[in-house]
């Protein structure tokens, strides 16, 4: 047999925490669509391909870069609105060496894009892209 209002206080903690799980469903459709590359009007476009160098040369791991190791990173991410990464759209879809995994995401976080559009309009874009370490 339960105590009075017992049930009334657990009632209480779970709905808060229903409530922060149903969050990021709620900001993803505040959010909008994301659409892949046969969607779109216009694709995405590096702001800055020597920055995006510069990024990926100063993510090289220093014990590889002696050893004249390299690699290739492909990865996946969604570009918001604005043309930012959104981080915790990074997935790493393939490596030919798993320490370049975390170097790749780095650089990722930090590009910058003219955001993708669909109908003239900016949307948030999936996109994938080869980063490539060379010794």
């Amino acid at each position: 047999m339960s105590r009075p209002g017992h049930l009334g206080r657990l009632a209480r903690l779970a709905f808060p925490a229903l409530m922060i799980a149903a969050a990021p469903r709620a900001l993803a459709a505040q959010q909008g669509d994301v659409y892949g590359p046969g969607d779109l009007t216009s694709a995405p476009k590096l702001v800055s391909a020597a920055t995006t160098a510069r990024l990926i040369a100063r993510s090289y791991p220093e014990g590889m870069r002696r050893m004249s190791l390299g690699g290739e990173v492909k990865v996946e991410f969604v570009i918001d609105k604005d043309g930012h990464v959104e981080p915790a759209s990074i997935t790493v879809l393939e490596s030919t060496v798993a320490q370049l995994s975390s170097a790749a995401k780095s650089v990722v976080e930090r590009m910058e894009f003219v955001p993708g559009k669909k109908d003239g309009q900016p949307v948030r874009a999936r996109v994938q892209q080869q980063i490539v370490y060379k010794p």
